[in-house]
């Protein structure tokens, strides 16, 4: 109750009160809008093309949007693709038309959240767009090469933002404290360094998280200090979805991290996917692809390992199963690598392209009837009776697909293999 009066009396959120209203205000992405930066100088001379803003949340995508249009001299409207319609957009195109006729200007249309348009409601700005009637600025937290219509994109300059520095967070802290206007420079509140500075570490470059627990410390605290066991009172959490680029992005580390030996990274991407929610069966089938993929015969016990933390998992499930995850990551980081079975497949795949083979006589089907009369298994020798059958082959000429490099455990595959490919063709290895 406490925590809403003092957002009426304040006139809302502290990070919706205290967004930037110029260039001086505004924080982090320095590649744009520092003094050198590209988006900034084209606003400078009103020479602002139609833009995506691409990026996590909470960097300033909305709050750069609303700077420009205060920087530009047109008519400015603003959607929220999550709950506009397309009618929406249609009586603001109306708009643009009526203002291009009058002024031979285009007005300045920003749609937050446009990946929330489908694809017909994004084609309904291409017109408008290519006859310069608007300047069309869209911005998404997806990654728009997966999310935009590619005929509104290919229109578009594509600006990514991404997450700030922890310095800059800190400043943005440090302002929401001491701004008396619309922060709370008027109620003195102390707050030690080492507060800031977690914050600015738990909220990945998201100064709108950084506000909000700010926010929610200095609404509960208790005097006029707020201690760090207060802050560590609050709940941990990632930015994270488990179907966009957050998902793929960790997942993608968490691979590397195990590829590269890297058992301490690896550890902190797995804690990451479990503390967020990530489904544990989807880790450990990337591991047991792992295990095939970047192990494989230089230490093939090692999908046996994964397929029983996999097996033992369905048994004990969370969260206990976090000791499963953790020992098959810890175990599969410090295991020889090896991408032989990769390469293998790779060339098989090649010489099929290149080389089409008839199944020799003597390895064709010969259980039906009458197949040996017309030479169906002729010459074949089993290799469990017939101790010749080492020499026999099995294709009409010597191709070199398996390609085991050597590492590990797989030093004894490859011996094996030289021996046998020179037994069976006679000096090849």
């Amino acid at each position: 109750m406490l925590f809403q009066q003092n957002l009426e009396k304040r006139g809302g959120p502290l990070a919706y009160r205290l967004s930037p209203r110029d260039f001086s205000e505004f924080f982090g992405q320095k590649h744009l809008v520092g003094e050198e930066g590209i988006l900034r100088k084209l606003v400078l001379k009103g020479e602002l093309p139609s833009s995506l803003f691409f990026g996590p949340p909470g960097v300033g995508k909305t709050s750069l949007a609303l700077i420009i249009s205060k920087k530009i001299n047109l008519p400015f409207f603003h959607l929220n693709a999550s709950i506009s319609t397309s009618t929406d957009v249609k009586k603001i195109l109306q708009e643009a038309d009526k203002f291009y006729k009058n002024t031979r200007k285009p007005i300045m249309l920003f749609i937050d959240e446009i990946h929330r348009f489908n694809r017909l409601q994004q084609e309904v700005l291409l017109p408008a767009s290519e006859a310069g009637k608007i300047i069309l600025i869209g911005s998404t937290v997806l990654n728009p090469f997966f999310v935009i219509d590619k005929a509104l994109l290919s229109r578009l300059r594509i600006f990514e933002f991404k997450p700030l520095e922890q310095e800059d967070i800190i400043k943005i802290l440090k302002r929401a404290l001491e701004d008396k206007e619309r922060g709370y420079g008027d109620l003195n509140i102390k707050v030690c360094e080492e507060i800031l500075e977690r914050i600015a570490s738990s909220c990945e470059g998201d100064a709108r998280r950084a506000l909000n627990t700010l926010e929610l410390l200095v609404e509960t605290r208790e005097g006029e200090e707020i201690k760090l066991e207060d802050l560590k009172k609050l709940p941990l959490y990632f930015r994270y979805d488990r179907k966009q680029d957050e998902h793929y992005d960790t997942i993608s580390a968490f691979i590397k991290s195990l590829r590269g030996s890297d058992a301490d990274a690896a550890l902190y991407w797995l804690f990451k996917m479990i503390e967020s929610g990530e489904d544990p069966r989807f880790i450990f089938r990337r591991m047991l692809i792992f295990a095939c993929e970047d192990i494989g015969l230089a230490e093939p016990e090692a999908i046996k390992v994964a397929t029983s933390c996999a097996y033992a998992f369905e048994m004990v499930g969370m969260p206990e199963g976090e000791f499963l995850l953790a020992f098959l990551t810890i175990f599969l980081s410090l295991c020889p690598k090896s991408n032989s079975v990769l390469r293998s497949m790779g060339r098989a795949k090649k010489i099929l392209e290149e080389k089409r083979f008839e199944v020799p006589m003597h390895l064709r089907d010969s259980h039906y009837k009458s197949a040996k009369k017309i030479g169906r298994g002729a010459g074949y020798k089993y290799p469990h009776s017939d101790p010749e059958a080492i020499y026999q082959k099995y294709l009409p000429e010597f191709v070199e697909i398996v390609e085991i490099v050597g590492k590990g455990k797989e030093k004894i595959f490859k011996e094996k293999l030289e021996e046998i490919r020179k037994i069976r063709w006679g000096g090849v290895k």
